[in-house]
Formats: C-alpha cells, sequence, structure tokens
C-alpha cells in the first residue's frame, strides 16, 4: 500500500506536469489512488487533448506557451488556480461522467464544510458544443460558486483499468481540503510520488514539449 502522506509539490512546468501526470497513470499499480496537488513553475496554459493548437496559442498570453493535455477539456489558464491530478482504479463498467460527478462531489463538501460557498451545476438544458475556454461557462457537475460562476472543472482520460483526472480550481484552498475531497468519495489516496514515476516523467517530457505533440491539430 502506497503511503498516503502529505509530501512536497514538484515544482514543475506545464510539459513537466502533464508527462508525470501520464507517467503516474501509466507505472502505478492497477489499484493505486495518488493525488498530486501541482506547485507551477511560472504561468502556464493548457488545453484539452482534441483542441485546436492555434485557439490555444491565441488565448494563452504572450509569451506562454500552451501545451497540450492527454486529457480532454477546455483551455485552462493556470495563472493562480490550485491544478490537481487523481489517478484511480477505473471499474470497466463505470461511466465517466459519474466518476467527475463523483469527484466534483467530494470536493463540493470539502468546500462546504470549510465554508466555502458552491455548488454543483445542472443545467435545464446542455448548452450546444464545447467552450474552448474550460471557465467560459459550466458544464454539468463542474462546482459554481454564489453568483453560477464556474469555480472547478477537469477532465478524464482512461487507460486499461486506470483512469487519469485534472482538475483545476479557482479557489485557493490548501492541498488538505483536495485530499479530504478526494478522501469523503474514495478513500485516503496517496500523495507519494516514487522516485521510479519522476524519473519516467522525464523521459516523456520531450514528447509535452515538441510540436508534434502540441501543434498535432
Amino acid at each position: 500500500m502506497l503511503g498516503s502522506q502529505l509530501t512536497a509539490r514538484l515544482v514543475l512546468d506545464a510539459a513537466g506536469h502533464m508527462a508525470l501526470d501520464e507517467a503516474v497513470l501509466l507505472e502505478s499499480p492497477p489499484d493505486a489512488l495518488v493525488l498530486r496537488v501541482y506547485e507551477w513553475a511560472g504561468e502556464a496554459c493548457t488545453f484539452g487533448f482534441s483542441q485546436r493548437y492555434e485557439d490555444a496559442k491565441a488565448a494563452c498570453k504572450k509569451g506562454v506557451e500552451p501545451v497540450r493535455r492527454a486529457t480532454g477539456g477546455g483551455i485552462v489558464h493556470h495563472d493562480g488556480d490550485v491544478t490537481f491530478s487523481l489517478v484511480f482504479p477505473w471499474d470497466r463498467s463505470c461511466a465517466p461522467e459519474t466518476i467527475y460527478k463523483n469527484i466534483h462531489r467530494g470536493i463540493h463538501q470539502a468546500l462546504k464544510a470549510r465554508g466555502t460557498v458552491n455548488g454543483m451545476w445542472s443545467p435545464r438544458e446542455k448548452a450546444p458544443g464545447i467552450a474552448a475556454s474550460c471557465f467560459a461557462r459550466a458544464e454539468k457537475a463542474d462546482l459554481v460558486d454564489a453568483d453560477d460562476r464556474k469555480i472547478l472543472g477537469g477532465a478524464l482520460r482512461k487507460k486499461g483499468v486506470k483512469g487519469l483526472y485534472q482538475g483545476s480550481l479557482r479557489v485557493r484552498v490548501p492541498e488538505a481540503v483536495i485530499l479530504d475531497g478526494i478522501t469523503r468519495e474514495f478513500g485516503r489516496p496517496s500523495t507519494e510520488i516514487l522516485p521510479s514515476w519522476i524519473e519516467a516523467g522525464k523521459a516523456l517530457e520531450a514528447r509535452y514539449r515538441s510540436a508534434e505533440w502540441n501543434a498535432r491539430r
């Protein structure tokens, strides 16, 4: 069983974090439940696997190079958000919508417990298409504040019997709040990142820095 203590955050840029998340997904055991809360090396911008590079590049601040995620979702500006990822066992019978809802429900409850007003968005009608920017509008089961502004969005990727969730929270909270939210729904995750995973992440970084990956569409 992996440890569950809070460990020091690795300070990485966008390519480094995306590569490490994929490494944890690929290298961890089938029953792994691993939470990472990011520490960014400056501002960053990431965009969903299926999005166009030109759109992300146009949306990013000058001098900030967008990096394509392995998960879906929209363009996210990491300029003060609390960014986190979760690698988890993914039962083949569990729909992506259910996993997404469960993660957000846990964070919703943890935020509520600390006095942060928030709710899970449940629109009367599904909005057409997908918003280019992640925080342009709330999707079903996203978290919103008292004024219905989106404060938490995320995206998923499935690989074999495991899944990767990457999320961005627009409320500054301690890492322990994220840990509490995940624990409420999944049990206590590990926050330990093994040295072998870090090495595997470094080996993947070149792809996340390459035009072949980022400008593939």
